[in-house]
């Protein structure tokens, strides 16, 4: 059994404010929409802010309608606007933390990576409450750079951006009170921000239940009564959303559309998006849906 979310949310409290304290941002690199996202790419419609902690944070981002490679290390944020991409690579030792900003809430996650392995193996998680408009603001006002053409731009507002974002986190984390009047609607907003971050992986209801510390029956449970659905049936729309924006936005052959989603075989791709959108995805890309 894992940490207590308040132990986790202690330890979140002590890295963030460390950092705050002791570096704060002093670079912030913008991971842009533009290029063919990579096999495996972090791509979600919520923005997204990670914050290297110690080590170095190397990771491939769009730039300027390329891929290019960057490498964060403490006092780095790598800001990744809706529908924007990255590419971690997790090769040398890193720490570091992402907040992910949901409609309803926001995903924490802290890493500690040794270097080996092809990614982390674990990661402490967390959710915040729904950003506030204040904080809605701050990201609209920094998503702005990451789009205007000018991505090597290292303005000081940027990095007091990034600071008041973390700074607004910081505060909610130190705050104890429950942020959802009931603890299941709670965890079920956690389990859907994890499945939109992490969909293009080969996650099961049985994985995720591990993540958070469940029993797969109560993982079902929950989609049953918060979401009148099942939690595969969740993950499928969210997998086949994300397949219809790069339908839309990128010609990649639909194998690799299907392996960016978290499907592995093109034939049930295309099974599962025609059960969902009543087309196949040819006709959904030549009709421009």
């Amino acid at each position: 059994m894992g940490p207590s979310q308040a132990a986790v949310r202690r330890t979140l409290s002590r890295e963030l404010e460390r950092f705050l304290r002791d570096t704060g941002v002093r670079r912030v690199h913008f991971a842009e929409s533009g290029g063919q996202p990579p096999p495996l790419a972090y791509v979600t419609s919520f923005p997204r802010l990670t914050v290297t902690l110690a080590g170095r944070h190397p990771m491939e981002v769009a730039r300027g309608g390329r891929t290019v490679r960057v490498v964060p290390v403490r006092g780095h944020v790598v800001f990744s606007g809706r529908n924007c991409w990255n590419k971690p690579d997790w090769s040398v030792p890193v720490r570091a933390v992402t907040f992910l900003f949901g409609k309803k809430q926001i995903g924490v996650s802290l890493v500690r990576h040794d270097g080996r392995g092809a990614e982390p193996a674990a990661a402490l998680k967390t959710s915040l409450g729904a950003s506030d408009n204040l904080t809605q603001n701050v990201l609209g006002a920094l998503a702005a750079p990451a789009s205007d053409g000018h991505p090597a731009r290292t303005r000081p507002l940027d990095r007091l951006l990034a600071e008041a974002l973390l700074h607004a986190c910081l505060g909610q984390l130190r705050d104890a009170a429950p942020h959802h009047p009931r603890k299941a609607a709670r965890t079920f907003e956690a389990l859907c921000l994890y499945a939109q971050e992490n969909y293009q992986k080969p996650i099961t209801r049985a994985s995720v239940a591990r993540t958070f510390g469940l029993t797969p029956s109560h993982v079902s449970r929950l989609f049953r009564r918060e979401g009148a659905m099942r939690f595969s049936d969740y993950l499928a729309r969210v997998r086949i959303d994300r397949a219809k924006f790069m339908l839309k936005e990128y010609a990649s052959p639909l194998k690799e559309v299907a392996a960016n989603c978290g499907y592995r075989d093109l034939a049930y791709f295309c099974r599962v998006f025609r059960r969902l959108t009543k087309v196949t995805p040819t006709e959904y890309r030549s009709r421009g849906l």
